[in-house]
C-alpha cells in the first residue's frame, strides 16, 4: 500500500459517540471507503474517455467485419 498519512475527518458529537459504541475499526473502514470510492470514480473517468474516443473513431462496415472473419476461416484461424 505504501507509506500512510493523516488526514482529518470531521463528524457531529452524536455520531462520535454512535461510532463508539460498535466495534468497529474505522480507519481501516475508511481507508477502504475512500480507495473504494476513488478506484469507482477512475473507472467512471475511463469510461467517459473510452466513449469519447468510441464516438470519435470511424464505423466499421459490416461488409468489412465479414470480409475479416471469412480471411480469418481460410487461413485456419478462429
Amino acid at each position: 500500500m505504501g507509506r500512510l498519512v493523516n488526514i482529518s475527518l470531521k463528524v457531529p458529537e452524536e455520531l462520535r459517540g454512535l461510532m463508539k459504541r460498535v466495534d468497529v475499526k474505522w480507519s481501516e473502514y475508511l481507508r477502504e471507503a475512500i480507495e473504494a470510492k476513488v478506484r469507482a470514480e477512475m473507472a467512471k473517468d475511463a469510461l467517459m474517455k473510452l466513449n469519447r474516443i468510441r464516438v470519435k473513431a470511424s464505423k466499421v462496415p459490416t461488409e468489412e467485419i465479414v470480409k475479416w472473419i471469412r480471411e480469418d476461416r481460410e487461413r485456419g484461424i478462429r
